[in-house]
């Protein structure tokens, strides 16, 4: 067994949830350990860090830990015994500083991100994380607490950390621990992000991005930086915890980057139907912003593969489900593959990044726009502060897990089915199976989009391009899909699955419609 403890002698743990910047995190994410442990290694002056590294390395592949660490409560809350309060500190706005383009005082107002202070008050309460299977020696053993010993501060620099290591469990864990369900979901669980095996690469991939000059490895700033590790879900350690049903997640689609539609200076707003036609348009004008084939600068292979190999998908985002839902197109997802189906995906996806910041920011009109044949010019940008609270752009509307899915554009069959309604399960069925999901419980085939605002139809065949129009043919429905457990998103269905077809969403509930009316 391995456990290493972390104290924070000031009595607060600073650090923002994943979820939302003005929220605390709590329980801390063992990931946050890894890289402090990381940051130690390389900030030993003199010293290689080579066997660190590798000693990290068998924790990030370990199985998720325990984390012995109380239940918290917001600020006035009854407080039970030794439960922990979450702090939020004021909110202010700050101009954003996009590297390579000089901060314009017109744009002070406009071009700004929130900024909040959060954190959990702990007092004197230690935090302690239990690996109960993994086995180090005694000599790995002291060079791993030597090393928690140079670690200066867990979350945020404003909560500085005393992290020890030891074998045993301490007289002070609580008697009920955190503990990871990637299976199943229990009433008030919460995600943590724990390491995996590409943790420490991802770690060196987001370091030299920081430390290169220009703009030649990542964009930072301007186009949100992959997650690393794995977020997983966390029972509490309080009684009373009820199973819910198991969860699929097919692991088939990975990180959303999703940009705005600059309505003030695109020449048109794309209504639901043109979602192909956009689509289409934002991978042309993505691919023109890389180098030729063979060039150091060519396009990265999940911008160009076609087929079964693994590449993005290109999704416009309308703006559907509410009663004002009028399949306004808000904005688009780059979705890329999962890193299960792409090993280099953290790599490849900063590359399409230096794309994406040539799009939206890089020398020239023409650079700066999409064009959709027939119809005018696009401009994308950066999702702002205004933007993110619209439900429509939140990556979290497509991932909610649920059992039942309708779609926003329709699915375009990969064959003409035959057999009636059996034969459009069996349609369903294999449209499902190339994604990863699993066999569907029922089909229901609707008349119009299974949400208001979604494209009932989409744009004839005969107003595409000749090039464009290979994915288009085939059946296409509306429809409404139940599988025998929740999936997790993002869904997306049928032949023109890369270019927005076959869009679904979580299909509403009764909550949904309440809050929406």
């Amino acid at each position: 067994m391995l456990r290493i403890t972390l104290g924070f002698p000031l009595g607060v743990y600073h650090a923002q949830s994943g979820s939302s910047s003005a929220e605390p995190e709590w329980p801390p994410n063992p990931l946050r350990l890894i890289g402090a442990l990381l940051a130690a290694a390389h900030g030993r002056h003199g010293v290689d860090p080579a066997p660190e590294r590798e000693l990290l390395q068998r924790l990030c592949e370990a199985p998720a830990p325990l984390i012995f660490a109380p239940e918290s409560i917001a600020v006035g809350d009854p407080a039970e015994a030794g439960e922990v309060t979450r702090l939020r500190g004021a909110t202010r706005w700050a101009p954003r500083n996009y590297i390579g383009r000089a901060l314009s005082p017109r744009n002070l107002g406009r071009e700004r991100a929130e900024v909040s202070k959060a954190g959990v008050a702990v007092g004197d309460r230690r935090v302690h994380l239990v690996w109960p299977d993994l086995v180090l020696s005694d000599a790995e053993v002291e060079r791993l607490a030597l090393l928690a010993s140079d670690v200066t501060f867990v979350g945020t620099s404003r909560s500085p950390a005393l992290v020890d290591v030891a074998t045993d469990l301490p007289a002070d864990a609580d008697a009920a621990p955190w503990t990871p369900i990637p299976a199943d979901r229990i009433a008030g669980a919460v995600v943590v992000r724990v390491p995996d095996e590409r943790t420490i690469a991802d770690f060196d991939s987001r370091e030299a991005a920081r430390r290169s000059d220009g703009l030649k490895v990542r964009p930072t700033g301007l186009i949100p930086q992959i997650a690393i590790g794995e977020g997983i879900r966390y029972a509490p350690p309080g009684p009373g915890r009820t199973p819910a049903t198991a969860t699929c997640d097919p692991h088939w689609w990975g990180e959303m980057i999703v940009l705005a539609i600059d309505r003030t200076h695109s020449e048109m707003v794309p209504k639901a139907p043109a979602a192909y036609l956009l689509a289409r348009a934002v991978r042309v004008a993505l691919l023109g912003c890389f180098g030729e084939a063979g060039t150091p600068d060519e396009a990265p292979a999940i911008l160009t593969a076609r087929g079964g190999d693994p590449h993005c998908a290109i999704v416009p985002l309308p703006y559907v489900g509410a009663p004002h839902g009028n399949g306004d197109v808000l904005g688009v997802a780059i979705v890329l593959p999962h890193r299960q189906r792409v090993a280099d995906v953290a790599e490849q996806r900063s590359r399409v990044e230096q794309g994406l910041h040539r799009l939206l920011d890089g020398g020239g009109e023409a650079e700066r726009y999409v064009r959709i044949p027939g119809a005018g010019r696009v401009q994308l940008a950066v999702v702002n502060a205004g933007d993110a609270q619209r439900r429509t752009l939140r990556e979290s509307s497509y991932r909610r897990p649920s059992r039942t899915w309708v779609t926003v554009t329709p699915v375009v069959h990969s064959r003409w089915r035959k057999g009636g309604l059996d034969g459009l399960l069996r349609q369903v069925t294999a449209d499902c199976a190339h994604v990863g999901l699993p066999v569907p419980e029922e089909v229901a085939v609707l008349r119009s989009a299974g949400v208001r605002g979604g494209a009932d139809r989409i744009v004839a065949v005969r107003d595409v391009p000749e090039s464009w129009r290979g994915p288009l043919q085939g059946p296409a429905d509306h429809l409404r899909i139940t599988f025998p457990e929740p999936v997790v998103g993002p869904v997306l269905l049928g032949r023109a699955r890369h270019f927005g077809l076959g869009l679904c969403v979580p299909a509403p509930t009764p909550a949904d419609e309440a809050r929406a009316a």
